[in-house]
């Protein structure tokens, strides 16, 4: 026995090593249901305040019960399923939450700044559902999923001030990217399932019906 007790330790020890993760290697996103709720957390809180207000908010669970209640009663994009699912993420993780952006081919990823990277005039003012995203790659995403290079581009939903709401199509852009980010949180893989082109195909009002 005491022969084997040496190898039965470097064993042990390479198990040990194996188990490690290889170093440099980033950690992995959420998983499961937390995937469900980050997403959740990007599309209902993101909609209404910037992360760094939720990740301030110091609360145990019945006070995030409290708050996400009241939240879903002023109109946030929640089922009742999915309160519990988002009060206990955020006892959990509230403080280190970091906003969803989307890259250049307009799919979400984790991670990223609390504000997003200015671009055009708008001098990163005004950035509701965005926050973390490069944004001069992602409306060239917008542009190339609904067909805007003959549209006037950036002009189809922005005045030069590109801060300002004051066109419609940038209010409703923005309400797609939070419908798009509801639906992707409905997958519990937590990946990008359905993007801008899903349903626009490069044209500026997707089709409701065949076109034959």
């Amino acid at each position: 026995m005491r022969k084997l007790l040496p190898v039965l330790i470097a064993a042990a020890s390479a198990l040990l090593l194996l188990a490690q993760p290889p170093a440099g290697l980033a950690p992995a996103g959420p998983v499961g249901p937390d995937a469900v709720a980050a997403n959740v957390v990007n599309t209902a809180c993101a909609a209404c305040h910037n992360l760094d207000r939720v990740n301030n908010k110091k609360a145990d669970a019945a006070g995030w019960t409290t708050t996400v209640a009241r939240m879903k009663g002023a109109g946030a994009n929640l089922t009742d399923e999915q309160v519990p699912l988002v009060v206990d993420y955020l006892v959990r993780n509230a403080g280190s939450l970091a906003p969803a952006p989307l890259d250049a081919k307009g799919k979400a990823g984790g991670g990223g700044a609390a504000k997003g990277k200015g671009g055009g005039g708008g001098n990163g003012k005004n950035i509701q559902v965005l926050q973390g995203a490069d944004i001069p790659a992602t409306m060239q995403s917008f542009v190339q999923a609904l067909g805007l290079l003959d549209k006037g581009t950036c002009a189809y939903c922005h005045e030069a001030d590109r801060s300002l709401d004051a066109k419609p199509q940038k209010v409703t852009a923005r309400r797609m990217v939070i419908m798009m980010r509801a639906i992707n949180g409905t997958f519990a893989d937590g990946k990008q399932h359905v993007t801008c082109y899903t349903c626009h195909r490069g044209n500026s009002k997707p089709l409701t019906e065949p076109a034959f």
